[in-house]
Formats: C-alpha cells, structure tokens, sequence
C-alpha cells in the first residue's frame, strides 16, 4: 500500500484524469471510490446511455448542471482541463483525448469490454480491466496489442483474480510453494436463469445478467480462467471439484480431493463469505512448522492463507496506482492460454435456437484444460451463435454444433487471438 501513499504525496494536487467505462453497477462505485482516493479523479464517463454516466456524477455530489455532455474532442479534452466532469458515448473521441492518463473498463460486457479495451490499447492508453469474461475470452490478444504499442493492459485488483494474485506473490516471497488458488463460493444452480434469479437480482441491486452468471457457476469460471491464464495453475478437471467444506477442515479436505499441485479450484459452501484462499506447501520442520504452530496456523506442511473479503471497487484505486505510478500490472495474462471458459447447455437445444450468451438462458461455462477445449465452443463468444444440431441438457457444445456470429466483434477478436498461435501448444 505504499503505492498509496506515494500516489497522494506526488498526485494529490493533480489528480490523475481517469477515463472510466460504463456506468452500470461497478461503474457508479467506481465514480464513488475514484472520488475518495487522493490523487485519483473521474474526468469522464464513456457510456452508450449518458444519463447513466450523468447520475454515476450525480451520486457523488456533482451538480449535474455542469457536466459536459458531448462526443466533440475538443470540447471533452477541454472540459477535463477545466476540472469539469464529462460524459460521452464516443469510442474514438474517448480514446481520442490525450489527457485521459489511464482507462479503466467496468462496462460489464465480454464484448463491449473487449472491443473498447482493445482501440484504447491500440490508442496508447494503460488499461486497468474489470473484466475476466474478456480476459478469459481474448487476454492474450489484449496482452500482446498492449506490449506492442507501449502500455500496460491489467485487470484490477479487488476482483478475485486479482485479490488472489496478490496473496500468492506474498505466500511464494515467504518461501511457501502454491498448491492450489481457491475462489470461495457460497452457492451454485447450473440451471439459474434471468427469471430464476429475479427476486435476488433485484434485492443485490446487480443485473439479472450478472446475478445469472454468479449463481450457475459462469463468473467463477471465468475468474479461475484469468488466474490460470497469468500463473500457469490448472484445474483438475472440467469445471473444477468444487470443495464443499469449511474452515476448520478446508486443508484437509483440499488434500484429500487433489491429485496433485499447481491447482485452481472453489470452495463450495462453508463459512468463507466473499474470501479467497492460497493453499501454501513448507515442509521444515525446525524453522517453519514451530512457528506457523505457534501463529496458529496448523501443524502443516500445508498450510491455509485465508483473505476473507474481495473489495471489487474499492481495491481498484490500488492497481491504478500501480500502474502510474510503477508501471506495473496487476495481473494479466503470462503467455498462451492454458485454460478456456467452454459453454455447456443450460437446457436441451434444438437446431435453429439462438444461444444468448453469459448470463442467460441457455448456457453456462466451465474451465477446462487448453488442450481439452480445441473443438468446443469458448463461452465468451457464444452470444448469438446458431445452434445447427441438437445438444442435451449439461453437455459440452462442439463449435460444429453451432454457426457463430461472425459479425460479432469479439468472435473476430478470438479468431485473431486463434492466428497468432496464441494457445499452448
């Protein structure tokens, strides 16, 4: 957290100018949380409904009388200078103001999220994403345009592959070996849909969307696909074993369901709330296992480091700092893909259906093994898609059971992640 301090110390007379994507659940905390961090401001809110981006201001105490509204350059880049807040609903003008000194993209769309992270990158614009459904969809793409052009593309910390990362950079430097990175996960219904969910969606103040895809099961896929992605760690099969457990016995019962180490998985249940977990591996007896006794962290040599909360927005000021003032990620993507996100049927589907996509009706998405998923349909691209032959309920769909949208941006951005040979070989 010094990054913290540092950045209120250099940048706290002038703030960095944030260019933020999306208004919608996030993106209205965001406003809130950039509003709170010394050295850290909203300078404008890209939004396809700018009344939404308006009241993400209005939310923080800004008279919404003197807020810009335009897709002019110059008139945007103008307003920023002038410490006025500004709203647009322009890709290119937003990308084009050369006084935006760092993106971050909440839009909560696999698409949308990708297509506009990607034209900032090509732009020469540092990315802090909120997005793992992209991430885990084309990162690599996303990683590769980024380190072309100069800037960074990262995704935040806050959100779990983050929070995760940041627990297993401090267990590795303290000399424990990472057996397995866990999402916590209180409750699953594969089969959740839009109208399912209502009730809860609206209670949460989220999306029925979003809400959909946290309670089948997508969300945490996606999230342990990032994770994969950036550390090389794998599932141990599709769709991970989903621990139910609890506290006092996740190490043994973590122990006893793997085969092996360098795991990605989920707890499942239990008493773990919003935490994440690093399943640390020292074996020394004389100079470790005393003390970690003594700690009262078990006998070992495995050992549980437990983070009991993931703050999303509110830790997203920690991965903007890094990136201004270090020029350092949060977490992205290592190298090829080790992992996808595949769709799986929601509910039995007949030729001529239409898939919607995550969060919907239809589908839902498990991990699985690079070189498990060559022939199946990554779930990141499936919105639209065409199904040409039938596919039974909690089956994997192949992509020859279905004619994508090829006018899909986000379809063509995979199929040029594909042509760059970026999957493991």
């Amino acid at each position: 957290m010094g990054v913290m301090r540092r950045l209120a110390r250099e940048r706290g007379d002038n703030s960095v100018n944030i260019g933020l994507i999306g208004a919608g659940f996030v993106g209205r905390h965001l406003t809130y949380q950039f509003s709170l961090t010394l050295g850290l401001r909203t300078a404008i809110i890209l939004n396809r409904t700018p009344a939404n981006a308006i009241d993400a201001y209005r939310r923080v105490g800004v008279d919404v009388s003197t807020i810009v509204v335009s897709n002019d350059v110059k008139t945007l880049a103008n307003a920023i200078d002038a410490g006025i807040p500004a709203v647009s609903s322009s890709l290119e003008s937003f990308a084009a103001l050369e006084n935006i000194e760092i993106v971050v993209e909440a839009s909560g769309s696999a698409e949308r999220g990708a297509v506009s992270t990607r034209f900032c990158l090509e732009a020469g614009k540092d990315v802090v994403s909120m997005n793992a459904e992209a991430d885990a969809t084309v990162g690599w793409l996303l990683k590769t345009i980024a380190e072309r052009n100069g800037v960074i593309y990262t995704l935040s910390d806050g959100d779990q592959p983050g929070v995760l990362m940041r627990l297993m950079e401090f267990t590795e430097a303290a000399g424990f070996e990472t057996v397995a990175a866990i999402n916590c996960k209180g409750f699953i219904d594969r089969h959740a849909t839009p109208e399912s969910i209502r009730a809860w969606s609206k209670h949460q103040g989220t999306s029925q969307t979003m809400t959909t895809a946290f309670t089948d099961g997508t969300k945490i896929n996606f999230e342990n696909a990032s994770i994969a992605n950036a550390t090389g760690l794998l599932p141990e099969r599709r769709g991970m074993h989903g621990i139910q457990t609890t506290m006092a016995s996740a190490v043994q019962d973590m122990i006893k369901t793997f085969d092996g180490r360098g795991i990605v998985d989920y707890t499942l249940g239990g008493d773990f709330g919003g935490g994440v977990i690093v399943l640390g591996y020292l074996d020394n007896p004389i100079s470790v296992a005393p003390v970690m006794q003594y700690l009262k962290m078990g006998s070992g040599p495995y050992y549980q480091f437990f983070r009991p909360y993931h703050l999303v927005h509110i830790e997203t000021p920690v991965s903007v700092a890094q990136v201004v003032m270090d020029r350092d990620e949060t977490i992205s993507p290592a190298s090829r893909f080790v992992v996808e996100v595949v769709s799986i049927a929601k509910q039995d589907l007949k030729p001529a259906s239409v898939l919607d996509g995550i969060g919907g009706r239809t589908l839902y998405g498990e991990i699985d093994k690079i070189e498990n998923t060559e022939d199946l349909l990554p779930m990141g691209i499936a919105d639209k898609a065409i199904v040409q032959r039938p596919v039974n309920i909690d089956h994997p769909i192949r992509l020859d059971d279905v004619a994508l949208n090829e006018e899909s941006d986000i379809v063509k951005m995979w199929r040029k992640q594909k042509s760059l040979n970026t999957y493991s070989e």
